[in-house]
């Protein structure tokens, strides 16, 4: 825009652009002025003449160009002498400093309303780079926080909530920049980049967590994503405490399984005894409070869950035997209902596994109750339709749902018995299907269930 033989231009441009630079440093300390990171490149090629990445920042500048080579709002060329006096004259830079206790993200939000809301991880960001060496920022946003950002993407500033928690302290998703930024205020300024690096290491661990990446150890693998099915979150501080234990090989591959095993244990039966779930985050930032960084967690793990006794209780075999008469399975979560089928499934010996891929979950004693089915039910056939409908002991996994829906129990045998699920097999054995039948099979799966999750036995 700027000709060569246009000497006032050439005088404004060379004005403007000591605004920008600092002539007689290097490095960062060249410029005066200097984007968050992401923006940087875009930047410093505009500075040095060089041609821009594509991006926001590059829209941007191809904008305010198209807008300077046009007309002002009375239809005259822009006047570049005026645009001077604007930019150098009337143009205020604010300082905000805050106070102990000034939120940032209210005061951002108010100067920002019509922008993007800051997030506690931006906040975090700004704050974890600004403690750091100005020639230190790029290296430790290129080499920590962006690839952490770009790995958990949203989950990033849930993350920085639950790496905090790892102490037992609830941290409130409003205050997580504000818990961090005074757990790190005694931190030395040089052991920031080391925090930092931290922070990095443990956010690949709760990628594995939330599902975003797999663990390296099959067995770890398998367990976190039974835990993932479960969506037993409130354990996820504690989880990732064992994990990162378990990265410096503070903990052994088993006893990290054995934990997560009786992590599952916990929930599916305080789920099954329908316990509130009110007091599952206490108890897990209880454990993660109290976990020993090494050793054998899992036995530490089992006599603390059992010592909890009411609503914190892990609930024993009598207790968990007895729910499971009444537990209706199908009128919870479809996922987890799932789960339970599928694990009772793979539980059986079976040289060739069915695949669950195509597999649905099928009423024995169908949803609808027909005239064929109230006959075989009895004189009571509405209120054990009502009562046992959705009961684990009346449902079985299969690929033919449509076929069977609700067909006599004959003929829905005869489909049956051509499924490759072992949990059917039982099934094909009766001659009837009602109330008797559906608490025997409940005592069989009981068999199978106190083995797959045992209590306080790992």
């Amino acid at each position: 825009m700027v000709k060569d033989d246009d000497q006032q231009l050439r005088k404004l441009y060379n004005k403007l652009t000591k605004l920008l630079v600092n002539d007689d440093d290097d490095g960062l300390d060249f410029y005066k002025l200097l984007p968050t990171q992401p923006d940087r490149p875009a930047f410093q090629a505009l500075i040095a003449g060089s041609s821009l990445p594509p991006g926001r920042f590059s829209e941007a500048f191809v904008f305010f160009c198209e807008k300077l080579r046009g007309t002002d709002s009375d239809g005259e060329p822009i006047d570049f002498i005026r645009m001077d006096d604007a930019i150098r004259n009337r143009l205020t830079v604010v300082a905000i400093h805050l106070g102990e206790f000034d939120d940032p993200y209210l005061i951002f939000e108010s100067l920002n309303a019509k922008g993007a809301p800051l997030t506690q991880a931006d906040l975090i960001r700004n704050y974890i780079l600004l403690r750091l060496r100005a020639d230190d920022q790029q290296k430790a946003y290129e080499s920590a926080w962006l690839p952490m950002q770009n790995a958990l993407g949203d989950h990033l500033t849930e993350f920085m909530r639950q790496y905090l928690m790892q102490s037992g302290e609830e941290v409130a998703k409003s205050s997580i920049y504000a818990v961090l930024k005074k757990r790190l205020l005694n931190i030395p300024d040089k052991e920031v980049m080391k925090e930092l690096h931290e922070i990095h290491s443990a956010s690949s661990l709760y990628a594995i967590i939330v599902g975003l990446s797999s663990a390296t150890e099959a067995k770890i693998a398998e367990r976190l994503k039974r835990l993932l099915r479960w969506e037993i979150a409130t354990a996820s501080p504690f989880v990732l405490k064992l994990l990162i234990c378990h990265s410096k090989s503070k903990v052994t591959t088993e006893n990290i399984v054995s934990c997560l095993k009786i992590i599952e244990s916990f929930a599916v039966r305080r789920a099954v005894c329908a316990v509130p779930t009110n007091q599952l985050k206490k108890i897990f930032l209880s454990v993660a409070k109290d976990m020993p960084e090494e050793g054998d967690i899992a036995s530490w793990l089992c006599e603390k869950l059992a010592a909890g006794a009411s609503g914190r209780r892990w609930p024993k075999d009598e207790e968990f035997h007895e729910s499971l008469y009444r537990y209706r399975a199908y009128a919870g979560p479809i996922d987890r209902c799932r789960f339970l089928l599928e694990s009772l499934e793979v539980s059986y010996p079976n040289k060739e596994r069915a695949s669950f891929e195509l597999a649905t979950i099928e009423h024995i004693m169908p949803q609808t109750l027909t005239e064929a089915w109230r006959a075989a039910l009895g004189q009571n056939a509405e209120e054990v339709h009502e009562r046992l409908i959705d009961n684990i002991g009346n449902l079985t996994i299969t690929a033919y749902n449509s076929e069977l829906s609700n067909l006599k129990f004959a003929d829905k045998k005869k489909l049956l018995e051509e499924s490759h699920f072992c949990l059917n097999r039982w099934i094909c054995e009766k001659s009837q299907w009602g109330e008797v039948e559906i608490r025997e099979r409940v005592a069989e799966i009981f068999g199978r269930a106190v083995k797959i999750w045992p209590y306080a036995n790992f």
